[in-house]
Protein backbone atom coordinates (compact mmCIF):
# COMPACT_ATOMS: atom_id res chain seq x y z
CA UNK A 1 0.00 0.00 0.00
CA UNK A 2 1.20 3.47 -1.14
CA UNK A 3 2.54 5.56 1.60
CA UNK A 4 2.89 9.41 1.85
CA UNK A 5 5.61 10.54 4.53
CA UNK A 6 4.50 13.72 5.47
CA UNK A 7 7.17 14.77 8.25
CA UNK A 8 10.87 13.88 7.81
CA UNK A 9 13.99 16.00 8.26
CA UNK A 10 16.07 14.30 5.84
CA UNK A 11 16.92 17.38 3.64
CA UNK A 12 20.43 17.80 4.76
CA UNK A 13 22.28 20.74 6.35
CA UNK A 14 19.59 22.12 8.32
CA UNK A 15 18.57 20.87 11.63
CA UNK A 16 19.58 17.04 13.33
CA UNK A 17 18.66 15.74 10.49
CA UNK A 18 21.11 14.26 7.18
CA UNK A 19 23.98 16.02 7.37
CA UNK A 20 24.91 15.95 3.90
CA UNK A 21 23.25 15.10 0.26
CA UNK A 22 24.28 11.14 0.23
CA UNK A 23 22.70 11.14 3.44
CA UNK A 24 19.58 12.65 2.63
CA UNK A 25 19.50 10.68 -0.82
CA UNK A 26 19.99 7.31 1.00
CA UNK A 27 17.08 8.20 3.54
CA UNK A 28 15.23 8.54 0.48
CA UNK A 29 16.02 5.35 -1.05
CA UNK A 30 15.20 4.04 2.25
CA UNK A 31 11.75 5.38 1.98
CA UNK A 32 11.03 4.71 -1.21
CA UNK A 33 12.31 0.66 -0.84
CA UNK A 34 9.39 0.82 2.02
CA UNK A 35 6.75 2.01 -0.04
CA UNK A 36 6.70 5.59 0.40
CA UNK A 37 5.77 7.45 -2.96
CA UNK A 38 5.70 10.95 -1.31
CA UNK A 39 7.86 13.09 1.33
CA UNK A 40 7.69 16.32 2.71
CA UNK A 41 10.60 17.46 3.87
CA UNK A 42 9.78 19.21 6.88
CA UNK A 43 12.89 20.39 8.91
CA UNK A 44 12.75 21.83 12.55
CA UNK A 45 11.60 25.28 12.73
CA UNK A 46 14.85 26.49 14.61
CA UNK A 47 17.17 25.14 11.28
CA UNK A 48 14.65 27.60 9.37
CA UNK A 49 15.34 30.68 10.93
CA UNK A 50 18.98 30.91 9.72
CA UNK A 51 18.63 28.05 6.82
CA UNK A 52 15.98 28.80 4.64
CA UNK A 53 17.40 30.10 2.19
CA UNK A 54 19.35 26.99 1.97
CA UNK A 55 16.17 24.91 2.91
CA UNK A 56 14.71 26.36 -0.89
CA UNK A 57 18.43 25.65 -3.13
CA UNK A 58 18.85 22.38 -1.69
CA UNK A 59 15.10 20.98 -2.08
CA UNK A 60 15.09 21.98 -5.64
CA UNK A 61 18.30 20.30 -5.96
CA UNK A 62 16.85 17.11 -4.41
CA UNK A 63 13.56 16.87 -6.36
CA UNK A 64 15.73 16.57 -9.60
CA UNK A 65 18.21 14.33 -7.94
CA UNK A 66 14.70 12.31 -7.01
CA UNK A 67 13.11 12.59 -10.32
CA UNK A 68 15.96 10.92 -12.30
CA UNK A 69 16.26 8.18 -9.92
CA UNK A 70 12.52 7.75 -8.63
CA UNK A 71 10.57 9.23 -11.14
CA UNK A 72 7.31 7.69 -9.17
CA UNK A 73 8.62 9.54 -5.73
CA UNK A 74 7.55 13.12 -5.07
CA UNK A 75 9.29 15.41 -2.60
CA UNK A 76 7.01 18.34 -0.70
CA UNK A 77 8.21 21.65 1.05
CA UNK A 78 7.19 21.76 4.84
CA UNK A 79 8.31 22.73 8.08
CA UNK A 80 7.78 20.99 11.63
CA UNK A 81 7.54 24.25 13.71
CA UNK A 82 7.71 24.19 17.83
CA UNK A 83 5.08 26.19 18.91
CA UNK A 84 4.21 27.95 22.12
CA UNK A 85 1.64 30.52 23.72
CA UNK A 86 4.48 33.25 23.91
CA UNK A 87 5.91 32.49 19.88
CA UNK A 88 2.84 32.67 18.02
CA UNK A 89 2.79 35.86 16.35
CA UNK A 90 6.40 35.73 15.63
CA UNK A 91 5.42 31.92 13.93
CA UNK A 92 2.58 33.39 11.56
CA UNK A 93 5.04 36.19 10.94
CA UNK A 94 8.07 33.70 9.63
CA UNK A 95 4.98 31.89 7.89
CA UNK A 96 3.86 34.82 6.12
CA UNK A 97 7.62 35.45 4.71
CA UNK A 98 8.30 31.78 3.65
CA UNK A 99 10.68 31.04 6.74
CA UNK A 100 8.28 28.44 7.61
CA UNK A 101 7.26 26.83 4.45
CA UNK A 102 3.31 25.73 4.78
CA UNK A 103 2.71 21.76 3.85
CA UNK A 104 3.14 21.92 -0.09
CA UNK A 105 1.81 25.57 -0.40
CA UNK A 106 -1.27 24.41 1.19
CA UNK A 107 -3.14 26.39 4.50
CA UNK A 108 -1.87 23.63 6.63
CA UNK A 109 1.08 23.97 8.58
CA UNK A 110 2.72 20.93 11.15
CA UNK A 111 3.37 21.95 14.84
CA UNK A 112 4.89 20.48 17.45
CA UNK A 113 5.02 20.94 21.27
CA UNK A 114 7.78 20.24 23.71
CA UNK A 115 5.89 17.70 26.01
CA UNK A 116 8.61 19.26 29.07
CA UNK A 117 7.63 22.87 28.39
CA UNK A 118 4.21 22.93 27.62
CA UNK A 119 1.85 24.27 30.28
CA UNK A 120 -0.90 21.15 29.66
CA UNK A 121 -3.46 21.19 26.67
CA UNK A 122 -4.26 24.78 27.21
CA UNK A 123 -1.39 26.39 25.93
CA UNK A 124 -1.86 23.41 23.13
CA UNK A 125 -5.49 24.82 22.30
CA UNK A 126 -4.29 28.31 22.54
CA UNK A 127 -1.44 27.91 19.99
CA UNK A 128 -3.76 26.02 17.55
CA UNK A 129 -6.74 28.56 18.12
CA UNK A 130 -4.14 31.41 17.04
CA UNK A 131 -2.77 29.35 13.75
CA UNK A 132 -6.57 29.02 12.67
CA UNK A 133 -7.64 32.17 13.59
CA UNK A 134 -5.10 33.44 11.31
CA UNK A 135 -6.48 31.02 8.74
CA UNK A 136 -3.94 28.49 8.78
CA UNK A 137 -5.21 24.42 9.38
CA UNK A 138 -2.70 22.98 11.86
CA UNK A 139 -1.53 19.29 12.08
CA UNK A 140 -0.35 18.05 15.13
CA UNK A 141 2.85 16.47 14.52
CA UNK A 142 3.38 13.08 16.66
CA UNK A 143 0.80 13.41 18.98
CA UNK A 144 1.47 10.22 20.38
CA UNK A 145 4.40 11.97 22.10
CA UNK A 146 2.76 14.28 24.45
CA UNK A 147 1.62 12.06 27.57
CA UNK A 148 3.01 14.49 29.67
CA UNK A 149 0.90 17.14 28.13
CA UNK A 150 -2.05 15.41 28.27
CA UNK A 151 -4.27 14.98 31.35
CA UNK A 152 -6.85 12.71 29.62
CA UNK A 153 -5.39 11.80 25.91
CA UNK A 154 -8.57 10.77 24.15
CA UNK A 155 -10.44 13.08 25.47
CA UNK A 156 -7.89 16.05 24.90
CA UNK A 157 -7.09 15.00 21.31
CA UNK A 158 -10.55 14.82 20.31
CA UNK A 159 -10.94 18.05 21.66
CA UNK A 160 -8.52 19.28 19.63
CA UNK A 161 -9.45 18.05 16.42
CA UNK A 162 -13.07 19.11 17.14
CA UNK A 163 -11.27 22.55 16.53
CA UNK A 164 -10.26 22.04 12.91
CA UNK A 165 -7.13 20.12 13.38
CA UNK A 166 -5.83 17.21 11.67
CA UNK A 167 -3.30 14.64 13.76
CA UNK A 168 -0.22 12.85 12.61
CA UNK A 169 1.60 9.99 14.14
CA UNK A 170 4.72 8.21 13.40
CA UNK A 171 5.06 5.37 12.09
CA UNK A 172 7.31 3.32 14.22
CA UNK A 173 5.39 4.64 17.36
CA UNK A 174 2.57 1.70 15.99
CA UNK A 175 4.79 -1.14 16.39
CA UNK A 176 7.86 -0.57 18.49
CA UNK A 177 8.78 0.16 22.21
CA UNK A 178 12.71 -1.06 21.62
CA UNK A 179 15.94 -0.09 19.62
CA UNK A 180 15.94 3.88 18.68
CA UNK A 181 12.50 4.27 19.77
CA UNK A 182 11.80 4.73 23.81
CA UNK A 183 8.91 5.00 25.94
CA UNK A 184 5.47 2.33 25.60
CA UNK A 185 3.24 5.19 25.93
CA UNK A 186 3.57 5.96 22.18
CA UNK A 187 3.04 2.74 21.19
CA UNK A 188 -0.30 2.72 23.28
CA UNK A 189 -1.34 6.08 23.00
CA UNK A 190 -0.65 5.64 18.81
CA UNK A 191 -3.31 2.34 18.98
CA UNK A 192 -5.49 4.35 20.92
CA UNK A 193 -6.17 7.29 18.54
CA UNK A 194 -5.88 4.98 15.26
CA UNK A 195 -8.70 3.05 16.93
CA UNK A 196 -11.03 5.90 17.54
CA UNK A 197 -10.49 7.44 14.19
CA UNK A 198 -8.23 10.00 15.20
CA UNK A 199 -5.07 9.94 12.88
CA UNK A 200 -5.41 11.13 9.57
CA UNK A 201 -1.68 11.48 8.42
CA UNK A 202 1.29 9.51 9.69
CA UNK A 203 5.17 9.99 8.74
CA UNK A 204 8.71 8.47 9.69
CA UNK A 205 9.85 11.46 11.61
CA UNK A 206 13.37 10.25 9.67
CA UNK A 207 16.49 12.01 10.74
CA UNK A 208 19.82 10.08 9.82
CA UNK A 209 21.25 7.13 9.31
CA UNK A 210 22.11 6.54 13.32
CA UNK A 211 19.12 8.31 14.40
CA UNK A 212 15.70 7.66 13.48
CA UNK A 213 16.44 6.14 10.10
CA UNK A 214 13.15 5.61 7.80
CA UNK A 215 10.98 2.89 9.38
CA UNK A 216 7.46 3.08 7.24
CA UNK A 217 7.21 -0.47 6.34
CA UNK A 218 6.27 -2.05 9.53
CA UNK A 219 3.79 0.43 11.54
CA UNK A 220 2.18 0.47 7.79
CA UNK A 221 1.14 -3.22 7.61
CA UNK A 222 0.45 -3.14 11.08
CA UNK A 223 -2.18 -0.12 10.74
CA UNK A 224 -3.45 -2.50 7.70
CA UNK A 225 -3.56 -5.65 9.61
CA UNK A 226 -5.22 -3.70 12.98
CA UNK A 227 -7.50 -1.30 11.49
CA UNK A 228 -8.53 -2.39 7.93
CA UNK A 229 -7.40 -1.65 4.75
CA UNK A 230 -10.04 1.34 3.78
CA UNK A 231 -8.54 3.21 7.33
CA UNK A 232 -5.18 2.26 6.21
CA UNK A 233 -5.41 3.80 2.57
CA UNK A 234 -6.88 7.08 4.38
CA UNK A 235 -4.39 7.73 7.17
CA UNK A 236 -1.17 6.27 4.43
CA UNK A 237 -2.02 8.22 1.62
CA UNK A 238 -5.39 9.26 0.99
CA UNK A 239 -5.69 12.16 3.07
CA UNK A 240 -2.71 13.75 2.24
CA UNK A 241 -3.01 13.33 -1.65
CA UNK A 242 -6.33 14.90 -0.79
CA UNK A 243 -5.87 17.54 1.26
CA UNK A 244 -1.91 18.21 0.98
CA UNK A 245 -0.97 17.55 -2.61
CA UNK A 246 -4.34 18.00 -4.57
CA UNK A 247 -6.56 20.28 -5.72
CA UNK A 248 -8.46 20.33 -1.99
CA UNK A 249 -5.18 21.80 -0.58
Amino acid sequence: MKIIDIHTHLLYGIDDGAADREMSLALIGRDYEQGVRGIFCTNHSYGMETEHQNYYRRFEELCELVSARYPDLALYRGCEILSCREDMPEIIKCIRDGIFPTMNGSNYVLMEFDPYGTAGVEEMRYSLEYALDQGYYPIIAHAERYRRIYKEPLQDLASLKELGCKVQINLFSVEQDVGQVRGSSRKELANLFLEQGLVDFVGTDSHRLDYKSPEAAVGAEAIRQKYGDEYAELVLCRNAEMLLIGEEK
